[in-house]
């Protein structure tokens, strides 16, 4: 027994946090192990574009004083995003299921760090896994880092695989 739990119950719901590219489905063999050796749960997470995200991201400085940025309805934008994370988690849960996982799908709204954390916590996950870049210093200054908001505010254990430069090549160039 590890901290009371039986060891099957160690890890009994994982939580696969994924952005639909190659890289991040590094992750994948990783939870497919873990599920397999604890009969656990996988919960794949893909956040999706709020109508607020996407007013912060699409609001402009362009405009004059008293001038008004033309209104801009996200929704056929909202709708793709979700969409494409539906069809995307689908994929990769049918892929899984054949493994005889149980598997299911999640793709709430907001950013992906704090999706991570609320959907991990609401769920009772007992591990969250997910990929990370790996940058530290002034790359996660910059950039921000996914990853290291998780791994502070997780209410588990965190598993993180780094990928290399090489594999967010494949990612960018589609393969």
């Amino acid at each position: 027994m590890a901290h009371g739990l039986p060891l099957t119950q160690m890890y009994d719901h994982l939580l696969v946090a994924l952005d639909g590219s190659a890289a991040a489905e590094r992750v994948l063999p990783h939870a497919e192990a873990i599920a397999e050796a604890f009969n656990a749960t996988i919960t794949l997470v893909r956040a999706v574009i709020s109508a607020e995200m996407f007013f912060a991201e699409t609001a402009t400085g362009d405009t004059g004083v008293g001038q008004v940025a033309p209104p801009v309805d996200p929704t056929p934008i909202l709708e793709a995003d979700r969409s494409a994370a539906v069809d995307y988690l689908d994929n990769v849960a049918r892929r899984l299921r054949a493994r005889n996982l149980t598997v299911n799908v999640e793709h709430p709204e907001g950013a992906a760090r704090e999706v991570i954390v609320e959907r991990a916590s609401a769920l009772g996950a007992s591990l969250i896994l997910m990929t990370t870049h790996g940058r530290g210093g002034l790359g996660r200054m910059v950039f921000g880092s996914t990853a290291d908001s998780v791994l502070r505010h997780a209410p588990c254990p965190v598993l993180l695989v780094r990928i290399q430069a090489a594999d967010e090549d494949e990612s960018a160039s589609g393969l």
